[in-house]
């Protein structure tokens, strides 16, 4: 698959050279979240600047979750009191996780924290608990997914109730102006 290229310019503006149109930051969350390869670059210098928007783009999402705005907090005065690059590749990892995490088993829990356990970004003592922390993420985010779906459906449910009913409504009114059209009709052939 090809990467795309997303151009930066001087005013800010981000310009997607495969759609040829302006983007905003959530259409940039759109194409992670969609699993788009793309590169953002400025467009003066030439420079690779696609962290610099990603993290833009995190912090908006961030600052619109005000719920969990508490372990958010927790989790960035972690990552920047730890510093260094290996905290920069871990919440690069952490980010792009989250972004698959409904597909999360055990099994691949285990073998992220042993990929970073063999790079030297976390200890062997931690394992079990990176596990359970990566999988407990995992079942809030997917009660609150099913919370969501439960939420639509109900809706869409009531709507068609709602749209039922007035159907209903409807045939009764059809069904008796043809119950009065037909009392008329038998009342003209009675009288011949």
């Amino acid at each position: 698959m090809k990467t795309r290229v997303i151009k930066r310019y001087k005013n800010r503006r981000l310009y997607d050279t495969s759609e040829k149109k302006t983007i905003k930051l959530k259409d940039v969350a759109n194409l992670v979240k969609q699993d788009v390869s793309f590169k953002v670059i400025d467009n003066k210098t030439g420079k690779d600047v696609t962290i610099s928007i990603l993290s833009k783009v995190f912090s908006e999402t961030l600052s619109e979750d005000k719920k969990n705005l508490k372990e958010t907090t927790k989790l960035i005065r972690l990552l920047i009191s730890k510093g260094g690059g290996k905290t920069m590749d871990f919440f690069k990892k952490s980010v792009l996780f989250g972004l698959g995490v409904f597909d999360l088993t055990r099994e691949k829990a285990e073998k992220i924290v042993d990929e970073m356990i063999k790079r030297g970004e976390m200890s062997q003592s931690d394992k079990a608990k990176a596990v359970k922390e990566l999988l407990k993420g995992h079942d809030e985010r997917m009660k609150k997914l099913k919370t969501k779906i439960d939420e639509s459906v109900e809706k869409v449910t009531a709507k068609v109730k709602g749209k039922e009913k007035e159907e209903l409504a409807k045939l009764h009114q059809k069904i008796d102006e043809l119950t009065k059209i037909v009392e008329k009709l038998e009342k003209k052939l009675g009288e011949k």
